[in-house]
């Protein structure tokens, strides 16, 4: 799950929740430090702790780009994804190209048809960056042959 996720504007339903201070002082010293609310950041970790417990198997892992979900072991689910795509989804020709069991190029596929928007929007973002990058570098090549 990404901030990439969060455009959707959806409608709330309000809940309270009883939680122990320390939880709620970590809570918002980890809020603080992310940027967010504490309100925001309780809905992602409920959000990821239903997706972890939906598919064993993932994790979710911060980086320059945002938060994503990641194959216990192994890379992203997006970089999965794309190498799947580039072999007509055969999962165990995935496998032995990323050198992974292919029950964990499996888990990235399962958890890609559940969030496949969300996914490919990764996929598309990190297309686009790539795009960006290679024309810079041919206008660099040009300048500077």
């Amino acid at each position: 799950m990404s901030e990439r996720q969060g455009s959707k504007k959806a409608v709330r339903e309000v809940s309270s929740f009883r939680l122990p201070p320390d939880m709620v002082k970590r809570l918002d010293v980890r809020a603080a430090m992310q940027g967010t609310t504490r309100t925001s950041l309780a809905e992602q970790y409920l959000e990821e702790g239903l997706r972890l417990v939906e598919h064993p198997g993932i994790r979710f892992a911060d980086g320059p780009a945002g938060r994503r979900a990641a194959v216990v072991g192994g890379p992203d689910v997006w970089e999965i994804v794309m190498v799947l795509k580039a072999n007509a989804g055969d999962v165990h020709e995935v496998a032995s190209l990323l050198n992974l069991p292919a029950t964990r190029v499996q888990i990235a596929l399962d958890y890609y048809l559940t969030y496949t928007e969300e996914i490919d929007a990764w996929l598309a973002e990190n297309e686009a960056i790539f795009e960006r990058e290679f024309a810079l570098q041919e206008k660099r090549r040009r300048l500077f042959p």
